[in-house]
């Protein structure tokens, strides 16, 4: 069962738009699910993931869970964002489970100066997960993290704490991993970095911070299969398009749960490198309310409207805090989460009658199963919205052009 419902009231001139092209998005679903486009193996995935791989992960995250307590997950874009998101949704590692540390997504010789008391301090292993082994960010802090492993542990006993994630067949990181024989998992083929979430780049980190790799693949599975659901879910991708034919330029999801704030990076993420080509493409922002309401709440509510909202937001949560007497009357003995949800009302209808369009997401609670449902739903619907724009939502070929100039200056 769908643990995702949309809410369109305030969105009612996107739905307009809806209807006409209903048929059309079911088409390109259908034809995302015979796989017949490159980077298409993701739709499937959840159902063909082999179970000796699921088997492996799971006995690797024990072995790799006895012998640290951080686990320092090297990668950038698809290859940590998943991972990183999924943890800080479910409130961090599991009690017994070594915290998740992440390295190689930027290029500050500060942060990564900050690792060295991490190796120093506590039992450490690394996760280093890219194709190729031959992205700038990763391959940097690859380096210099084993540099600082060989000198605590040794060479053979820091190659037993590496896990590489991988091509199966070549690359500068396939052919390190065969010569010291790391540990290593393959990244599938035709799954491409931001479409990953069900990989085991993402999903065996997951696995050694004590999350329920299965029931997140169970979620995205049951929603895969769940055509009844699609009837209704394919609207958020048409209301998209049809905001984005009427103008809007920005969408910009939002949440009143922090722990979400990582989701929204992924989502980031996903859109943006999925539909900005062929001068296309909305534009992906996040915000975390209630905070940015205290930065951004004037601008939305009465600002340039080139945006829409997407509120993603959590029904149920199992913690909540009771607000005591000395708040005063109006909030004494009231619950922070039903305050929250108040505030997700109350600046609803704020920005309705500011005639700002608004799509609303709600996740019935959120574990495991709810955040397999909804990131495998993200992926559909940026891969329809892209088809609907007439782009590939699966290529990035602008992504090679700052590199380029990143490498011609080092060249120099």
């Amino acid at each position: 069962m769908a643990k995702i419902k949309l809410d369109f009231e305030h969105a009612k001139a996107a739905v307009k738009g809806v209807e006409e092209n209903r048929a059309k998005a079911a088409d390109i679903l259908a034809y995302l699910r015979r796989d017949e486009e490159d980077f298409t193996g993701w739709v499937n995935w959840p159902s063909e993931i082999p179970q000796e791989w699921m088997s492996k992960m799971e006995t690797v995250a024990a072995d790799i869970r006895s012998k640290c307590e951080r686990l320092i997950v090297i990668g950038i874009g698809g290859s940590y964002l998943g991972t990183a998101a999924i943890v800080d949704a479910l409130g961090g590692s599991k009690e017994g489970c070594p915290e998740i540390v992440y390295a190689g997504n930027n290029m500050s010789g500060y942060y990564h100066a900050g690792l060295k008391d991490i190796v120093d301090n506590y039992d450490t292993c690394l996760c280093v997960v890219s194709k190729s082994g031959g992205t700038m960010e990763s391959r940097l802090a690859f380096s210099i993290l084993k540099d600082w492993m060989y000198e605590k542990y040794g060479r053979e006993e820091t190659a037993k704490r590496i896990v590489a994630i991988t091509d199966p067949a070549k690359g500068i990181l396939r052919e390190e991993t065969d010569s010291e024989g790391y540990v290593n998992f393959e990244i599938p083929g035709n799954i491409g970095g931001r479409y990953s979430a069900f990989t085991p780049g993402i999903m065996f980190p997951l696995a050694v911070a004590g999350v329920d790799i299965k029931k997140l693949l169970a979620g995205a599975e049951a929603v895969s299969k769940d055509d009844e659901f699609w009837k209704g879910g394919l609207d958020y991708a048409l209301a998209r398009f049809a905001l984005y034919e009427t103008g809007k330029e920005i969408e910009v999801f939002e949440y009143y749960d922090p722990s979400l704030r990582l989701i929204g990076e992924w989502c980031k993420q996903l859109f943006g490198e999925s539909e900005g080509k062929d001068g296309k493409g909305l534009f992906p922002a996040s915000l975390t309310f209630s905070t940015d309401l205290h930065s951004m709440g004037q601008f939305l509510q009465a600002g340039h409207q080139v945006f829409f909202e997407t509120i993603i937001n959590i029904v149920n949560r199992d913690k909540d805090v009771k607000v005591p007497a000395s708040a005063g009357e109006e909030l004494a003995g009231r619950s922070l989460n039903d305050i929250n949800a108040m505030a997700v009302k109350g600046v609803m209808a704020a920005h309705a009658k500011a005639d700002i369009p608004m799509i609303k997401i709600d996740v019935e609670e959120m574990n495991e199963e709810a955040l397999g449902q909804l990131l495998y739903f993200f992926m559909v619907t940026a891969a329809v919205t892209g088809k609907l724009m007439g782009i590939d939502p699966f290529n990035q070929p602008g992504v090679e052009d700052y590199k380029q100039e990143i490498r011609n200056l080092l060249g120099q």
